[in-house]
């Protein structure tokens, strides 16, 4: 292989890598809509996005997913048999199935 391909070759490489930097980070967690995954710390359930805290979910339980908001940084749905609140879309939750 001749110099001027492998140098070809390693800048098409560093473009792809500063491409994929460039991208925006994505959401710590993403699930779907109905689905009921755990949490993995006490979690904090909110009236609104950030907002007041309406009660706790313990480290284990469970959190049904009603949806995302529009950046999905936040996530809407209930502890068991509680009201609708929003937590933190950080990676808290895990073992997510319908």
């Amino acid at each position: 292989m001749s110099r001027a391909r492998s140098a070809r070759i390693a800048a098409a490489g560093l473009g792809a890598v500063a491409a994929v930097a460039l991208l925006p980070a994505s959401p710590a967690f993403a699930a779907l809509p109905g689905q009921v995954c755990n949490v993995n710390q006490n979690t904090w359930v909110r009236y609104t996005e950030g907002g007041s805290v309406m009660y706790t979910i313990p480290a284990g339980g469970g959190f049904r997913i009603d949806h995302f908001n529009h950046a999905e940084t936040w996530i809407y749905g209930h502890g068991n048999g509680l009201d609708n609140g929003w937590i933190p879309n950080d990676g808290r939750l895990y073992n997510c199935h319908f």
